[in-house]
């Protein structure tokens, strides 16, 4: 009888390592599945997708459409250089041929109201042909512009002017980027005077985050009426990129950084207990949807800044990874993205953007590709 029992112990002993070492090997596969899907497998997908719906741009039809076009190209170009894969340089390659696009001749800055996809290029070819061009048309730009009465720089839209943060954020940076490429304090200051500006007509005191805009409203002087998620990814976008291209200790990037840590510590405190922001984020979480668009890129910029020490607290390297892990419960297993906003950027009424959001809405799809293709 005790050898039975004996007998029967040591087999419930090796069934019990047998159990442990099973579940061990599939948690070990298992964490190299969800790490591959989460660094590699999301912008692949994504990008390949997107490619092939764009008939991997192989005619110049492929290649005319609005921003948003540029946005996913920029995108691409940005992933490139995050993970040093050149798998989709053919393509993007093939994108600026198809679009006639020369280093040497300017582009209008009219056909870049929201991103820099051609400067991006420029700065994954690094041909110097491209500076000249680019500076007398900032030049152009800032020039021809019209402004408010004091002073904010305005978007032409259906032969009207308006104040819009969507578009003020490309400009600060491509300032930023001129003076870079000038050394001429004349650029850095120009993006700072446009920052302050925005910051004292359209920033929500207490929150510190940003009102879309001003003139979209029946009363022009009226601001439209609460923040919008994709505005504050694009808003801080506008602040990250115009410091990579200002002298880190100048008094232009140091008021900078003051600015972009006010905005900062605003969204942490609207960021969600799962990591996400919601698209009115200044409503109660119950009444308003998580949004993919706004948090990929509030999380994407969060860590560039932190990254390059213009946030130095850890918490924010913690919220954007946070971020990271909650958007990818919106990513279904044949990579769709869902719950991307619809917009449009002006925000002239709340209800509309209280419904919840679309799926492989391209506005959402350049953000994830950017987040995913970040090491963290």
């Amino acid at each position: 009888m005790t050898l039975l029992i004996e007998i029967t112990m040591n087999h419930i002993k090796n069934f019990r390592t047998y159990i442990a070492i099973t579940r061990g090997i599939f948690l070990f596969f298992f964490s190299i599945s969800a790490s591959l899907f989460a660094q590699t497998s999301i912008p692949d997908s994504l990008i390949t997708s997107y490619l092939q719906q764009h008939n991997n741009f192989q005619t110049s039809a492929d290649v005319s459409g609005n921003y948003t076009l540029d946005l996913n190209v920029e995108a691409i170009i940005r992933h490139i250089q995050h993970t040093g894969d050149t798998t989709y340089l053919g393509a993007v390659d093939r994108f600026f041929s198809l679009r006639n696009f020369q280093f040497s001749k300017a582009v209008p800055y009219e056909k870049s109201p929201f991103c820099d996809v051609y400067f991006a290029y420029f700065q994954l070819k690094k041909d110097s042909s491209f500076v000249v061009p680019y500076i007398n048309e900032s030049r152009r730009m800032m020039r021809n512009l019209v402004r408010t009465p004091e002073g904010a720089i305005c978007i032409r839209h259906k032969r009207d002017d308006y104040m819009l943060i969507d578009y003020v954020q490309n400009y600060i940076a491509r300032m930023a980027k001129t003076g870079w490429l000038t050394g001429d304090t004349l650029f850095y200051r120009e993006a700072v005077n446009q920052l302050k500006l925005y910051r004292s007509i359209l920033q929500y005191p207490d929150s510190k985050l940003y009102s879309q805009g001003r003139g979209w409203l029946e009363d022009k002087n009226q601001i439209s009426p609460s923040a919008w998620s994709r505005g504050q990814g694009w808003m801080l976008r506008g602040l990250v990129t115009a410091l990579e291209f200002m002298p880190p200790y100048s008094v232009y990037a140091n008021e900078m950084k003051l600015y972009l840590k006010e905005f900062a510590d605003g969204l942490l405190k609207k960021q969600d207990a799962r990591g996400m922001w919601h698209t009115l984020p200044l409503l109660p979480t119950c009444k308003s949807s998580p949004e993919v668009s706004g948090t990929a890129m509030i999380a994407y910029y969060m860590f560039n800044a932190y990254k390059n020490g213009f946030l130095q607290e850890k918490r924010f390297l913690t919220a954007s990874r946070k971020a990271k892990q909650a958007v990818r419960r919106y990513i279904s297993t044949d990579y769709a993205v869902h719950n991307i906003s619809k917009g449009p950027g002006p925000l002239t009424d709340m209800e509309a953007y209280k419904q919840h959001g679309e799926t492989n809405n391209p506005h959402g799809t350049q953000a994830v590709i950017l987040l995913f293709s970040l090491p963290h």
